[in-house]
């Protein structure tokens, strides 16, 4: 992501944000914590490691020299809208695939459908709502579901974000007994990851409407991407992500079950996430007068004119 936008990103979006180029390149930080934490730890309590202070010096160089390879030694490479739309659908189906092949490997064909199957709805379900309800739009990519607004790509990468921080946050509680023992402690641990990972992505899928488009109403509040953004991912991951830790905990339960129990939680998801979504709202704009609750009165008058 951050070679994308240093190299291909068009320079129009950076002049329309009035946001030079550079800034973007700290958002880095923010899933990497995650990933050198996640690292440190298994170093840490590996049993088959022989040279740990190895271990931890390669570590240490991937973390520092990578990101300033691709700062200081990428080729600009602009792309146009259509070619970057292009690249974000082929490169998510891949990892999509590859993803299925893990899933299916750790986890067996249960695994699969409870990540690529039960998932997949509860992410159809969040990216259609908020297309629907006006909060944003995507209007320019090829492979859509049926005529829902949202397309494929969005949709499947919700299945993605979701098992990366349920499988992370699983490894986390086996070297920390302290997170196992808790299943909010685990959720909020998966969906601080998730807004971390967004932190980085967002910025550059909302500039001059590349991949989605926000509703004009809506303030920019961190590099061109309004709050409901990130509270909508608080509320997407928070609850969703406590009901799929308590099922895996259900060992009386078989995969069958956990599945179906997931898929009856969906609703119940989303309506939660809604209400923790709108009272973080409600909170940063002081009330139910602002951008976000007038584009929800547009919806209700959408829903009964009269």
């Amino acid at each position: 992501l951050t070679h994308a936008a240093l190299a291909n990103f068009p320079d129009d979006g950076f002049a329309s944000l009035g946001i030079p180029r550079m800034h973007f390149v700290p958002t880095i930080v923010f899933p990497m914590v995650w990933v050198v934490a996640y690292f440190i730890l298994r170093i840490r309590n590996s049993k088959r490691l022989k040279n740990r202070s190895m271990a931890y010096a390669a570590l240490a160089v991937m973390t520092l020299c990578v990101p300033l390879l691709v700062v200081f030694a990428h080729v600009p490479y602009e792309l146009s809208h259509e070619q970057l739309t292009l690249v974000f659908e082929v490169s998510q189906f891949f990892w999509v695939g590859l993803l299925m092949v893990q899933v299916t490997m750790t986890r067996g064909g249960y695994g699969l459908l409870m990540f690529f199957g039960v998932t997949l709805v509860y992410g159809i379900v969040l990216e259609n709502t908020g297309i629907v309800m006006n909060f944003f739009y995507e209007p320019s990519f090829r492979l859509y579901i049926f005529s829902l607004p949202a397309p494929l790509c969005t949709v499947l990468g919700w299945s993605v974000v979701f098992y990366i921080m349920v499988s992370v946050t699983e490894s986390f509680s086996k070297w920390y007994p302290w997170l196992k023992q808790g299943i909010w402690r685990r959720a909020f641990v998966a969906t601080a990851m998730a807004l971390c990972l967004d932190a980085q992505l967002d910025p550059l899928a909302s500039m001059s409407g590349v991949f989605w488009r926000w509703n004009e109403l809506l303030p920019p509040a961190f590099l061109g991407v309004p709050l409901i953004n990130f509270a909508a991912w608080f509320g997407a991951f928070l609850p969703f992500t406590y009901f799929t830790f308590y099922i895996l905990d259900r060992e009386d339960w078989g995969p069958r079950r956990q599945n179906w129990e997931l898929f009856l939680r969906i609703s119940w998801s989303a309506l939660l996430g809604g209400l923790l979504c709108f009272a973080v709202m409600a909170i940063a704009e002081g009330g139910f007068g602002g951008p976000t609750f007038k584009i929800l009165a547009a919806f209700q008058d959408r829903l009964m004119p009269y």
